[in-house]
């Protein structure tokens, strides 16, 4: 690299750089969110969630495609990470209630909490002491990143309903919701990635099937957000869920 001309080792030290610049977006993002929740606007707080998982997505896949990260890339990624996504959908769900939320309520968020840092923590050990290099083909229980997306879409619908509806049946069903997120974190459930199921080899017809489907739902995001991210979000820890479809496969055979 010494004998690179200037221009071509900043080149290469800003592609090395580029997967934790992306992280630390996410981390913005976090941090974005909690001055939002500190004002009392959730909402706002729970867009930033949802744009956090698109730099989360985005520091990977640019990490493989650029062959390139920093020894302590990764590190910064999981601590963004637990912020974003552990910390702030339990602060999200104890601002509803104004910071008055019942001791039970703020148990479930530091238990949200408590399992978002313990599967990160798992994750990075065993991504350290990987040896085969081999990435499993689907996720062991619900992503830390899921579960905090999966908070924050329920709160846009909370919000949404609220606002036009005058409903506050979504923030009364909220505290469960995250228990249930938070046991299914730490659970050995084999979840599908989407990144993969999109990338998988289709014939045309299939493939003009999926393009169909992706502007349709990008058309409805577009129109109705606040109704298609939850959707979205709770059929993926339904469907997504590799296991159901396995034991089908096993009792009809």
């Amino acid at each position: 690299m010494e004998n690179l001309p200037f221009f071509q080792r900043i080149v290469k030290k800003v592609k090395n750089y580029l997967p934790t610049a992306v992280s630390m977006g996410n981390l913005a993002c976090g941090f974005g969110a909690i001055v939002f929740i500190i004002n009392n606007e959730p909402a706002y707080a729970a867009w930033l969630v949802i744009a956090a998982m698109v730099f989360d997505g985005l520091d990977g896949q640019i990490a493989r495609l650029t062959k390139t990260t920093i020894a302590w890339g990764a590190h910064v990624d999981t601590l963004a990470d637990m912020i974003t996504f552990g910390f702030v959908p339990a602060f999200l769900i104890g601002s509803l209630g104004v910071f008055n939320a019942p001791v039970a309520v703020w148990f479930v968020c530091f238990f949200f909490t408590l399992c978002a840092a313990i599967r990160l923590a798992k994750f990075e050990f065993e991504s350290v002491n990987k040896t085969d290099g081999v990435r499993s083909k689907c996720f062991t229980g619900l992503p830390t990143t899921l579960a905090g997306g999966t908070v924050a879409s329920l709160i846009l619908l909370d919000s949404y309903l609220k606002t036009t509806l005058n409903i506050q049946a979504v923030s009364t069903c909220l505290p469960s919701v995250m228990f249930i997120l938070s046991i299914l974190m730490l659970s050995k459930v084999p979840y599908i990635r989407i990144v993969d199921v999109v990338r998988s080899k289709r014939n045309p017809v299939s493939l003009l099937i999926t393009i169909g489907l992706f502007f349709t739902l990008l058309v409805l995001f577009i129109l109705y957000p606040h109704i298609i991210l939850p959707l979205g979000f709770c059929v993926y820890v339904i469907i997504g869920n590799q296991g159901v479809f396995r034991n089908k496969a096993i009792h009809t055979t």
